[in-house]
């Protein structure tokens, strides 16, 4: 320590001297880096010396005080809304764009295929699209694609649904054409020789392997498959083990040619002008000759149960509780969604934090119990129906408990609502629906989904008016006709405790 108070005390004499020497420079260096802008703050030789080397003004300037170089407040321009444009090539593939000052471009393309048109000599191939995606096409290896992709700051990703298979990607909207392109060769060719094949299976089989310990995503699965009979909506979603081992090119080759048509596919952009989008599309899909596809058979709700041992030690059990749900298109899907929000949901450990929904029923009346891990309600829609219900994780000894709670909270939406509780779910649910517009890239899913389900575009503020609009009166008959269904119920884990089929039923009608 001594050594290092002699240093400073022989260097500060040289230090003094050396800004002494330069107060000129660095004087006349501030008011040149001003560059027009003066700084009544800059008197000191510290404050000078600062500029000097960091080119900025001193740590102690006000708020208030204009930056060199940034435009007065009252010279900002007012922002437009979003514009959304839809168009429809001449093969029927539909285009469907949406303004935006942001420098960067979100894109997605959407293909009304997924597992519920797989048949039972295709089955899975949804699943291999997925991991085939943004890798070898009939026209790039893997290398070239990941190296296209990083040239022009891309990211990219794909997912198969139920009712889709999806590709996204976002970059800067000057880079939109040569992202869509590969976008598009990814999706239309992608190389199915035995080292792709077998390369995507690694990644199915470990999807598969992940799932035994994704209870929630396993109990739905399930809920799915008992409720439209194992068939369409209720066909796996991920390709079963056997079927992944014996999956071939020549099978996913078929699915292709058995599903895609022009009037499948949707691209939808965020930050692209929609006349340069409309010239990418038919660059991409113009060529696409149209086919007669048989539309998906409508899908047939059943319910039942589907109750699956889970590992030994696994020591909780997944539960969910439910009935059929709306279709995308039924006109009290709003009024679902607000129920939806009104039963809430969440974990455990947040029960106790600010903010954290305390209000919600599912919270008050369900989560309040020491034995339930978490709790929410579950709303899944698609073209024509869905499903809707409540799902909760548990520990064995507290399973009988869990589920008399949520059928108790399932038979209270016959009971209606209070206007301080319907106001307050109508307006969370709007928060929500505006704070997710906030983002480019759900902004653009949402303009292909509405495509695929309405073939046209309802704006965040024509929701919004329509959730003012939602009455006590529209929730009690929106829960009795949910209720009025055969319920579906799926278990998964230690189901030792879990109560029949029956007795849930028979406590649900009572």
């Amino acid at each position: 320590p001594h050594l290092v108070l002699a240093r400073d005390a022989m260097l500060r004499p040289a230090c003094t001297r050396l800004v002494s020497r330069h107060l000129p420079t660095l004087a006349s260096g501030a008011r040149s880096m001003s560059n027009g802008h003066p700084n009544p703050n800059i008197t000191t030789s510290k404050d000078q010396m600062w500029y000097k080397m960091h080119n900025t003004w001193p740590v102690q300037v006000p708020l208030t005080t204009q930056m060199p170089g940034t435009p007065r407040v009252d010279e900002g321009v007012e922002a437009a809304d979003p514009k959304t444009e839809i168009t429809t090539l001449s093969n029927g593939v539909r285009v469907i764009s949406e303004t935006s000052s942001s420098i960067g471009a979100s894109m997605a393309l959407y293909f009304a295929t997924g597992s519920r048109v797989e048949t039972e000599a295709t089955q899975g191939s949804s699943h291999f699209l997925q991991h085939l995606a943004f890798r070898a096409s009939e026209e790039k290896s893997h290398f070239l694609t990941t190296r296209e992709i990083e040239k022009i700051g891309g990211h990219t990703v794909a997912g198969a649904s139920r009712d889709c298979i999806a590709y996204a990607g976002e970059c800067l909207a000057s880079n939109a054409d040569r992202l869509l392109a590969l976008m598009a060769e990814s999706a239309m060719s992608p190389r199915l020789e035995d080292l792709d094949i077998a390369n995507a299976r690694e990644l199915v089989m470990a999807d598969v392997a992940n799932q035994s310990k994704n209870g929630p995503g396993t109990v739905l699965d399930a809920m799915h498959a008992v409720a439209f009979s194992g068939r369409g909506l209720g066909a796996p979603l991920l390709c079963p083990a056997p079927t992944a081992q014996a999956m071939t090119g020549d099978t996913i080759a078929a699915y292709l040619q058995e599903t895609m048509s022009p009037s499948r596919v949707i691209v939808s952009a965020v930050g692209v002008e929609h006349a340069k989008l409309v010239d990418m599309a038919t660059s991409a899909f113009g060529s696409m000759k149209p086919a007669q596809l048989e539309p998906p058979a409508p899908a047939k709700y059943s319910g039942g149960d589907f109750y699956m041992p889970g590992p030994l030690d696994m020591g909780e059990v997944h539960i969910c509780i439910g009935m059929e749900g709306l279709g995308c298109s039924d006109k009290d899907l709003l009024a679902l969604a607000t129920i939806q929000t009104m039963l809430g949901g969440g974990d455990s450990f947040s029960a106790g934090g600010p903010g954290k929904g305390l209000k919600s029923r599912i919270f008050v009346n369900v989560l309040y119990n020491q034995g339930v891990l978490s709790s929410s309600a579950v709303n899944v829609s698609y073209a024509e129906t869905g499903l809707f219900g409540i799902s909760a994780t548990t520990t064995p000894d507290h399973t009988t408990v869990t589920v008399e709670l949520m059928i108790k909270e399932l038979k209270r939406l016959r009971t209606g609502v209070s206007q301080e509780e319907l106001s307050r779910a109508v307006n969370m649910t709007r928060a929500s629906l505006f704070l997710n517009l906030e983002n480019n890239g759900i902004v653009c899913e949402d303009l292909g989904r509405q495509l695929m389900y309405y073939d046209k575009r309802h704006t965040g503020k024509e929701l919004s008016d329509q959730l003012m609009k939602i009455t006590a009166d529209d929730l009690k008959r929106v829960s009795e006709k949910l209720l009025a269904s055969t319920p579906v119920v799926a278990a998964y884990g230690d189901i030792s405790c879990m109560p029949t089929y029956s007795q849930i039923v028979s406590a649900l009608q009572g």
